[in-house]
């Protein structure tokens, strides 16, 4: 499966879902690559990785540019990366006049390097509805929506779900959504309270059962590099995203994938090697 992580509010935990959900399909069993479309590059910090430049850039931009080289292990089982920078943001205004442009990532996560390689592919997206975020709903089979339990972030969820729409008539018929999953709620505050609530009538059969709530054990966990199971395992930051990895599966653990033979890229980066800065010790 290809899921999109999109909401175009920005803060709304859109990278951290997708670090930790991504981190908790590879826990149970899964073969996750973990694709940032979003030129703040963030996604590959958050892994303690330090991603090869240009590489999301030449993915857009080189046709000839085969997608597996764009790959880096995170030094976690099952679970792989590719890495965005700042150069994906001129990839987004050269891309205006390409033809096809809405479909190139579709057309490189077809090949038979990634489709038989991993189970699921985790796209994180910028917190906007451009090129890129396009070329992300294109290319997944499913959406899944964080939305902060805050005023702003729930009036934006409608002018997405009008551009999903959209998508689904011009691009891709059977784009479906996943869930929308609430996020950084704190359920003694009222605004939280009634911004749930307002979740809840208004997409009564599309929110999750899984609420995340704000844990400041999220950014600790990026601060170290490191996957939530990791760096807080059994807490309940660490539950809410096994939560939300299972029911995203139906409830059903996935069966033990078939072994696949490692990436052709040299020697595995020693864990925490890539982040300037790594900050907190896992211990």
């Amino acid at each position: 499966m290809i899921l999109g992580i999109v909401q175009e509010k920005g803060g709304v935990g859109k990278t951290t879902t997708t670090i930790n959900l991504g981190g908790w399909l590879a826990k149970l069993g899964a073969r996750v690559l973990l694709v940032d479309l979003d030129p703040q590059g963030n996604l590959a910090r958050g892994l303690g990785v330090a991603g090869a430049p240009g590489a999301m850039y030449r993915v857009f931009r080189d046709p000839a540019f085969e997608i597996i080289h764009a790959i880096q292990p995170t030094g976690y089982d099952r679970l792989d990366v590719i890495a965005a920078d700042t150069a994906l943001e001129a990839a987004e205004i050269e891309l205006i006049s390409v033809l096809s442009r809405e479909s190139i990532l579709r057309r490189k996560l077809a090949s038979p390097d990634i489709t038989s390689r991993y189970d699921h592919v985790v796209l994180d997206c910028r917190p906007s509805v451009g090129i890129l975020t396009v070329n992300a709903m294109v290319a997944a089979d499913a959406l899944l929506v964080p939305v902060e339990t805050q005023y702003f972030a729930l009036e934006s969820v409608q002018t997405l779900m009008t551009v999903v729409q959209t998508v689904r008539e011009t691009l891709n018929p059977g784009l479906r959504i996943a869930g929308i999953v609430p996020t950084k709620h704190e359920p003694r505050v009222r605004v939280c309270q009634v911004s749930l609530q307002l979740l809840q009538e208004r997409y009564p059969e599309l929110l999750t059962q899984t609420i995340i709530r704000k844990h400041v054990a999220y950014p600790e966990a990026q601060m170290r590099g490191a996957p939530i199971h990791v760096a807080a395992p059994g807490t309940e930051a660490d539950d809410a995203y096994r939560a939300l990895a299972i029911e995203l599966l139906g409830g059903a653990l996935p069966e033990p994938p078939p072994s696949v033979p490692p990436l052709r890229r040299g020697r595995r980066p020693e864990r925490g090697g890539g982040v300037a800065q790594p900050g907190l010790p896992l211990d």
